[in-house]
């Protein structure tokens, strides 16, 4: 299930209520879906559960580091000029299937190469980049559409969109990889959970499994599945039976505002009510002494909606 994090909507609706000087979210669905929000004056704190998310919120939403260096772009975006061994590549299971030949001598090569680059925060930048063009390939080839660039030049288009996204960015920003066990409540002005309630994978999950099992040198996207299921389950909702939101309530402890965000669909909102919306509704009640639930349709047709409820 697609989850959309509105962000303006959602500060609209907390500007009722208070001004916030910070935020803090104890996970994310996706890096991208932050992007508005880094560019604001408060300080924003995140947590990824998984380290290539991590990464990725790093490289595109800090800033701080700057963009890759034209010596490093010089020395490692190379064209590979001779087919490499594919029997020594780890990845060689995706071969037709999801890449090319071409393209899994360069996803070899990128990952190889980068480790030659001295600092942390450049290799970095380079291996983020290779997110997005590993999400231009398999968007083509779900569409059996054929890539109009070679693989370098993608790659040399793709650092110059980094760095142009960058440009200009000073965010007030904590990001953290730390299991939802070990994470403690953190003082701020708005706490956001954005709530997955099935287990439905989206192309936007696969892109995110193929990154994570290529950042760790391997093609077992079983495995990437398994470790990135284990590490959200405890903030997987199952609306067809009773859930424990202890973790949502600690995590809130220090919070002036808690927000609630998801996306329904093909249910009518009064099943959210009955099944969501009141559990968790007695579930904050110790905490805060009001609550406010907004919703906007996306698609009446299929009872698409998006929520957003707010503890204050």
């Amino acid at each position: 299930m697609t989850l959309r994090l509105q962000s303006a909507w959602l500060f609209e609706a907390v500007s009722e209520i208070a001004s916030v000087d910070s935020v803090f979210f104890p996970v994310i669905h996706r890096f991208s879906a932050l992007n508005w929000l880094s560019r604001r004056e408060f300080s924003l704190s995140v947590n990824a559960v998984i380290a290539s998310q991590a990464m990725l919120l790093r490289a595109w939403l800090d800033g701080k580091n700057g963009s890759f260096s034209d010596k490093n772009r010089q020395k490692f975006n190379q064209q590979i000029k001779n087919p490499l061994d594919m029997s020594m590549n780890p990845f060689r299971a995706w071969k037709d299937r999801w890449f090319d030949s071409q393209q899994l001598d360069y996803l070899f090569y990128w990952r190889e190469a980068a480790f030659e680059i001295e600092e942390e925060s450049q290799r970095e930048i380079f291996w983020s980049v290779v997110y997005q063009i590993m999400s231009y390939w398999l968007s083509n080839r779900a569409c059996e559409i054929s890539p109009d660039c070679h693989p370098d030049e993608i790659m040399g288009l793709m650092l110059s969109r980094h760095q142009s996204f960058i440009s200009g960015r000073d965010a007030k920003i904590e990001i953290t990889n730390q299991s939802l066990d070990e994470l403690e409540a953190k003082k701020a002005g708005l706490v956001v959970f954005p709530l997955s309630l099935a287990d439905d994978e989206t192309p936007e999950v696969t892109l995110q499994i193929f990154f994570d099992a290529w950042q760790n040198g391997h093609d077992d996207l079983e495995l990437s599945r398994r470790e990135r299921r284990v590490q959200l389950r405890k903030f997987q909702i199952n609306i067809e039976r009773s859930n424990d939101y202890y973790l949502f309530t600690k995590l809130a402890t220090n919070a002036q505002i808690a927000a609630l965000v998801w996306s329904g669909i093909d249910l009518p909102p009064t099943f959210y009510e009955q099944q969501l919306i009141r559990p968790l509704q007695k579930a904050f009640e110790e905490r805060y002494s009001n609550s406010r639930l907004l919703m906007k349709a996306v698609d009446r047709s299929s009872d698409a909606y998006d929520y957003l409820l707010l503890f204050y």
